[in-house]
């Protein structure tokens, strides 16, 4: 628990990375760097540093007494014995009232929705191509309603763009609605009117309504933003109808006139102004194109060649996908070569409506010091993207996944740029990271070999998890997987696999950290539950003592440390008690001679129960771990090793020779004294430098090699 809470201290404030774990622990106040003895660590898990970041900046220190704090606060604000005055309404009405109509400057209201609403320019092209989408979802509702009253319907639903870097122009045109004369008038002269949603509201509850994107009437507004004059030639797919053009230059009035040679649906021409030459290239609208619209329900020819060729999978029944399809959209959203391990595709409706797809990939650049990831999942609404890498959708440690997220319920922002309900985002996380977790823990029972090869490359973000995220807590703890005593590193365990192992009377799961497999298995810590052949998992990197201890209870086995005095306590469950060679009085004058010749060094000397073939051994000890925290924390400060419980093997050799020695010869006793301390210590993992130690093993030799 020491460890627990000194960890607590130093995570606290690591840039929100740990607000789920400071709920968890609302007294934690500090936070670390990560110490060099991490490097290791962050080699093979580049991503440990999001657990722990250096914000030294951000440390907050007070000298000033809660006395003296409260003494800055103005006295009105600690007198809580005023009463409130408020305001009441007093005046009443003694003559008719009079109805108006807001005023508006129409120019002024155009520039604000065509330079102030998008913080990117290149959306117009997203919002345009949307309107075109919406207009030909129209033109198919109506060939369910009412096919013969459609002209010419043999004309094929498409969207062309046209750049022309000569002229400047931009031009954007789909066979869609079209537009009468007075629905240019209600549909383009009015700011603010979707056609688009008055057309929802007479669908009522029909299936097709989830096609159509537009909603707030404004978008066709945004190419204003390019275009210093725009042209647009419209047709209505009704038998019979005619041909108009529509013209303005954005200063607030525009003309319409009969047009004659005009196709159904409508045709945009956009004279570009000088800061936006860029959009008559044909490599920067296809860009554009291929970000935010490559998923519209409809071809879109650019130049007369098509640009976007990818399904939407995630609009797909999951059994109709081949693998190879799973690779090319993985691929495309990644922009990575590599084969995703898994794919996890996931609809619902209720309680939201939810169209998903994730891929996980086989490898991740943070392991080669590539830098954080950023978030790899994008937010679509109807197909049209939103937010490429966006906040939220996934946990921060999971932001190796790679995927789609599509949802009709997502409440936008006029510019549809931005989220306005962060709770119902909160709830879409919370189902797909649920999602997720249980088809991984599915995965792993399906093919476990596969499944721990995947979790040897991605583990430290699970870990980062358990640390970061613990409301997840028992979902990610499934997955992870350890070496242990009776596991390989070809072959790590579960916790599920380790319980399953455990002896009919133990309680807990019990760990121990270690630098190598070979100094956890010739490790004092270990050699009393190897006698007893009870399982111990082996951790190898400084953050797992802390992951496990965090973890802190699995189903109703508590996790603990092999060095802790509950690990003790079970040992000495059932265990005869060895005959000591030593007397009682001789014990207790050997405990009080050495605690008082390592009196730097030594809280306590006691003999041990435990079956160790070592003299002496370290019990309950400050983590190693914490220690070197601590010490990153504060580099240029000397920090003093806290004085350590030692227990004694009074049946040890060693120690039998030393109780015989301190009388005969005081000098080398003392020396054997400390060496013995000091190498508990060391088994500990709680001496920082060994190099101290070399002068006196020199004059131990030096004494030996004398007689």
């Amino acid at each position: 628990m020491f460890l627990q809470r000194g960890f607590s201290r130093l995570l606290s404030k690591s840039n929100n990375l740990l607000l789920s774990y400071n709920k968890f622990n609302s007294n934690v106040n500090k936070l670390s760097l990560l110490s060099s003895n991490n490097v290791n660590l962050i080699k093979s898990n580049n991503n440990v540093k999001s657990i722990i970041q250096n914000n030294n900046n951000n440390r907050f220190y007070s000298t000033k007494s809660a006395a003296e704090v409260d003494d800055e606060i103005p006295p009105e604000e600690n007198d809580k014995t005023k009463t409130d005055q408020l305001i009441e309404e007093t005046e009443k009405v003694i003559g008719l009232s009079e109805k108006h109509d807001f005023q508006t400057e129409t120019q002024k209201i155009l520039h604000i929705v065509a330079e102030s609403l998008y913080t990117e320019k290149e959306v117009f092209i997203r919002e345009l191509i949307s309107n075109s989408s919406d207009a030909m979802e129209k033109v198919k509702h109506m060939q369910l309603t009412s096919a013969s009253e459609i002209q010419d319907p043999e004309i094929p639903f498409e969207v062309k763009i046209s750049t022309d870097e000569d002229k400047k122009t931009l031009i954007i045109q789909d066979s869609g609605i079209g537009m009468s004369r007075e629905e240019m008038i209600k549909n383009l002269g009015k700011i603010g009117y979707s056609g688009s949603k008055e057309f929802l509201q007479k669908l009522g509850e029909q299936t097709d309504k989830a096609s159509i994107i537009g909603q707030f009437g404004v978008g066709f507004y945004s190419c204003f933003m390019v275009g210093h004059q725009i042209k647009i030639y419209t047709k209505s797919a009704k038998k019979g109808s005619k041909g108009y053009l529509w013209e303005s230059d954005g200063s607030g009035s525009y003309q319409i006139s009969e047009a004659d040679g005009v196709q159904r649906g409508t045709k945009i021409i956009i004279h570009l102004k000088p800061n936006a030459y860029e959009y008559s290239k044909k490599q920067s609208v296809e860009n554009i194109i291929k970000k935010y619209s490559n998923f519209v329900g409809f071809p879109i020819y650019l130049n007369g060649h098509s640009v976007n060729t990818i399904r939407p999978l995630w609009t797909m029944n999951k059994n109709a996908i081949t693998a190879e399809e799973h690779k090319e959209f993985y691929q495309f959203l990644s922009k990575s070569y590599d084969t995703p391990t898994y794919n996890i595709h996931f609809s619902t409706d209720s309680p939201l409506s939810i169209r998903s797809i994730f891929y996980i990939p086989s490898q991740h650049m943070e392991k080669y010091g590539m830098g954080r990831m950023e978030p790899g999942v994008s937010l679509f609404s109807r197909r049209v993207l939103i937010q490429q890498k966006a906040q939220g959708i996934l946990p921060d440690w999971m932001r190796f996944v790679r995927g789609v997220v599509d949802s009709e319920d997502i409440p936008l922002n006029v510019s549809r740029e931005h989220l306005q309900d962060n709770g119902l985002i909160q709830r879409i996380s919370q189902v797909l990271v649920k999602r997720i977790l249980k088809n991984l823990d599915e995965e792993s029972k399906k093919d476990p070999i596969k499944f721990n090869k995947f979790m040897s490359e991605f583990q430290g973000f699970f870990k980062e998890g358990i640390i970061t995220d613990f409301k997840w807590k028992d979902e990610i703890s499934r997955l992870l997987r350890f070496e242990s005593s009776k596991s390989t590193e070809d072959s790590p365990c579960s916790l599920d696999d380790y319980v399953k192992r455990m002896k009919p009377d133990q309680k807990q799961i019990y760990f121990m950290p270690a630098t190598s497999r070979n100094v956890a298995e010739t490790s004092p810590y270990f050699e009393p539950f190897q006698l007893k052949d009870v399982e111990v998992i082996f951790t190898y990197n400084s953050l797992d003592e802390f992951v496990l201890t965090n973890i802190g209870h699995y189903g109703d086995k508590k996790v603990v440390s092999v060095e802790s005095k509950e690990a003790e306590e079970f040992l000495n469950q059932n265990q005869e008690k060895k005959q000591d060679t030593l007397s009682k009085e001789q014990i207790d004058g050997f405990l009080s001679w050495i605690q008082e010749a390592v009196a730097d060094k030594l809280s306590g000397a006691s003999p041990t129960q435990r079956s160790i073939s070592a003299p002496a051994i370290v019990v309950d000890h400050e983590s190693a771990t914490f220690r070197r925290m601590m010490k990153m924390m504060e580099p240029n400060k000397q920090h003093q090793m806290a004085k350590q419980q030692v227990e004694f093997n009074m049946n040890h050799p060693i120690i039998l020779k030393l109780n015989s020695t301190r009388e005969q010869n005081p000098e080398v006793a003392q020396l054997v004294a400390e060496q013995i301390i000091d190498n508990a210590l060391i088994t500990a993992g709680l001496f920082d430098d060994t190099r101290e130690i070399i002068p006196r093993l020199n004059k131990i030799l030096d004494k030996v090699l004398t007689k």
